[in-house]
């Protein structure tokens, strides 16, 4: 694809598909210079740290028209993806950001529709082994309205050289 190429297929685009092109580019330009992944950029992700009194992790994302599927609805993959992320940014905060950590499983129970707006994530280690690290995530609406919970085991390179 030639960027002249790019510029005939834009040519007849409405203005709302201008504007979500608009969004991925910007999005996409994000990913230069951000640690976070194009997707994350998609969701404005968001870490704002450990909340003391909640005793979690506290992540934020913006549900989106280009995020939403055919009901308009914020997509079942979209929330999983977001408490994935918010987990494995939990997982670094917790072992330091020059550990690897992989996800090995997530359980994800969606309980209502995320509409619109901000969605919040509050993710607690319930577990911190030396390999194995066990979290809980619950996942809230603006209005306050519980969305989704999950539950997922993480895998981090053990504290021992060569392990």
């Amino acid at each position: 694809m030639t960027l002249d190429g790019l510029m005939q297929e834009l040519n007849d685009l409405n203005s709302n598909e201008v504007e979500t092109i608009h969004k991925l580019v910007q999005a996409l330009k994000r990913t230069r210079e951000s640690p976070l992944a194009y997707i994350e950029e998609l969701m404005n992700f968001q870490s704002l740290g450990f909340d003391e009194e909640a005793k979690a992790y506290v992540h934020r994302m913006l549900v989106t028209d280009e995020l939403k599927n055919r009901y308009k609805i914020l997509h079942g993959g979209i929330t999983a993806t977001f408490i994935d992320t918010a987990m494995g940014s939990t997982v670094f905060q917790e072992v330091g950001v020059d550990r690897r950590a992989v996800t090995l499983d997530l359980n994800v129970s969606f309980l209502a529709p995320a509409l619109d707006g901000w969605l919040t994530a509050h993710t607690e280690v319930v577990k911190k082994g030396r390999t194995i690290l066990v979290l809980e995530t619950k996942v809230w609406d603006e209005r306050g309205k519980l969305i989704a919970r999950a539950n997922s085991h993480f895998f981090r390179q053990s504290d021992k050289p060569g392990t």
